[in-house]
């Protein structure tokens, strides 16, 4: 085996030329076999959509477009990508795998993270979803009986949804916690970007212990601000309510606020706190953190609510 080395032919010597092709064979080896098969069947594919096409980051994103529409699963196209960056090694080629290939599969998944809640359980937002919801409270609505919102109107709601948006996702609260809030439980964090939230009471912290705590931060810290400063609910009124309105109020603003920042599917109250612990999860927080940010007492609950955020981040998607 001869390679070039500044235009100079130079030889391999003959223990490092085996020792490659027994690498290669313990390289091919270090797949179980169930995986091989995979790869090979998904690399066949690949190569029959393109047709002879160059393999690059931009086609390989364009097959998982194309997967996408077929109906196949997110899984199938990880696969996909696995396979192509294997068979690279194997031939020591640079991946064709980049940015591009890693958007198209991130979106992919989180399009697939919308799919139909198990019976019993709202749907859950994402952190994408959420920022939507923010930017779409203050826009003017239809009105019942027909016509717009005027911008003034729509200001006035908007300031209150946007606060709604925030304790509901980046708190984890319920509406029926939302409804007790006071603004005298939120106070600014120290970090001076954050807002702190204690939860007098809840289903599961029947005596409002002072232990729980929640967080919000960014544009959501910034909504709750804008009600306490901008409004007159804020002023001077400490054992007033947060938001005048009941729990069903809470939700139905919520839901509301959902379909006009073009949601899919019917999103309730609760689908900010299932999103909440989804979105943890699927972004490496443990489940003692996640309980920790939504007040939950148990670890069961939590897994239930980020399962497909755990199947996406599990031992299949690492390793194969």
């Amino acid at each position: 085996m001869n390679r070039k080395v500044n235009g100079q032919a130079s030889v391999v010597p003959a223990g490092i030329r085996r020792g490659a092709e027994t690498a290669l064979t313990l390289i091919r080896n270090s797949l179980a076999a169930n995986t091989q098969r995979a790869y090979a069947s998904a690399l066949r594919k690949l190569d029959a959509v393109l047709q002879g096409q160059e393999l690059t980051d931009r086609t390989l994103a364009a097959y998982i477009g194309f997967l996408a529409r077929e109906g196949l699963s997110p899984a199938s196209a990880a696969t996909a990508v696995a396979a192509v960056k294997h068979r690279a090694e194997e031939k020591d080629l640079q991946s064709p795998a980049g940015t591009l290939t890693r958007d198209a599969l991130r979106g992919f998944q989180r399009r697939a993270a919308r799919r139909p809640a198990p019976r019993g359980q709202a749907p859950a937002i994402t952190l994408e979803d959420a920022a939507a919801m923010l930017s779409a409270t203050c826009k003017p609505r239809p009105r019942g009986r027909g016509g717009m919102e005027s911008r003034e109107t729509a200001q006035r709601r908007g300031i209150v949804d946007a606060a709604i948006v925030a304790v509901l996702f980046q708190a984890g609260l319920r509406r029926c916690e939302a409804e007790a809030l006071v603004w005298a439980d939120i106070e600014d964090a120290a970090d001076g970007d954050g807002m702190l939230i204690r939860v007098r009471a809840s289903k599961s912290n029947q005596e409002g212990a002072a232990a729980d705590t929640r967080y919000v931060k960014g544009g959501f810290a910034a909504a709750l601000r804008r009600l306490r400063d901008e409004s007159d609910l804020g002023q001077g009124r400490a054992n007033g309510p947060v938001f005048p309105l009941s729990a069903q109020q809470i939700g139905r603003r919520f839901g509301a606020t959902a379909k006009a920042a073009g949601i899919p599917g019917r999103i309730t109250a609760h689908s900010g706190r299932v999103g909440l612990a989804s979105e943890l999860t699927r972004r490496g927080a443990s489940v003692t953190e996640t309980m920790l940010a939504g007040g939950w007492k148990t670890a069961r609950m939590v897994a239930r609510y980020s399962a497909g955020a755990t199947a996406e981040r599990g031992a299949v998607a690492k390793y194969l």
